[in-house]
């Protein structure tokens, strides 16, 4: 079969780019650069990976990018990329929910997880997300949210009062265990950001289910306008 999916993922401040061959990974690397050099190592690395590969860009069948939510410059530049290469080599595109990857590097004795990152003014990007129920990976519940920080942590110590399978993840997760009770279950650092690989491997599902990105179309997920887009709008 011989498929071959890059998987793009510039969501935080440091990112990361997998190659997928009919769904085992070939390599994952690092950017060099953090945070707003995605832009200046992306497309080297990209390069440089699928040279030491010995493949051709044209080779690839699906480019798979992380959305968000996540950081504006980030995801922008991810996102530029992976239209920009999809379009140009003429193969499929998908669009990663970036909390769906991370939740689907959950261990398996959790069967739900929220996943929280720092949305600024004391709120978190909150996503919640059912697990092991779908052959195709983490399902969500509701849509992604902007939510209080103290108003997350009510809910979820309600909600954790009658469970023990659920879970917390996610950038924004370790700055909030201080504020929760050592009952509460706080998935370790290596689960808390999303990962190229798997990136890539749900990108890959999507593209099998024909759940594809139309690269004139396709822009990040956002849930709110920058500080310096906010503050042009004034």
């Amino acid at each position: 079969m011989n498929l071959l999916t890059l998987g793009v993922e510039t969501s935080g401040m440091t990112g990361a780019v997998a190659l997928l061959r009919d769904g085992r990974t070939v390599e994952s690397v690092s950017l060099q650069q953090a945070g707003r050099r995605h832009a200046q190592t992306l497309v080297a690395e990209v390069d440089a990976m699928l040279r030491r590969a010995g493949i051709s860009s044209q080779k690839l069948d699906v480019v798979a990018v992380s959305i968000g939510p996540g950081s504006f410059t980030g995801l922008r530049v991810g996102v530029v990329f992976a239209k920009t290469l999809a379009y140009a080599i003429g193969c499929r595109l998908t669009a990663v929910d970036t909390f769906r990857a991370m939740a689907a590097a959950s261990p398996t004795d959790v069967s739900e997880v929220f996943v929280v990152s720092d949305a600024q003014r004391g709120d978190l990007f909150v996503g919640r997300y059912a697990l092991g129920k779908s052959s195709s990976g983490p399902v969500r519940v509701g849509e992604i949210a902007i939510e209080s920080t103290g108003s997350f942590v009510q809910r979820f110590l309600e909600i954790a009062a009658t469970r023990s399978d659920i879970a917390i993840t996610g950038p924004a997760a370790a700055t909030l265990q201080a504020t929760l009770p050592p009952t509460v279950r706080v998935l370790a650092p290596e689960f808390q950001h999303p990962r190229a690989g798997i990136i890539a491997e749900l990108g890959e599902q999507q593209a099998a289910a024909d759940e594809l990105s139309d690269p004139w179309r396709l822009e990040p997920f956002y849930l709110r306008r920058s500080a310096a887009e906010e503050k042009a709008g004034s």
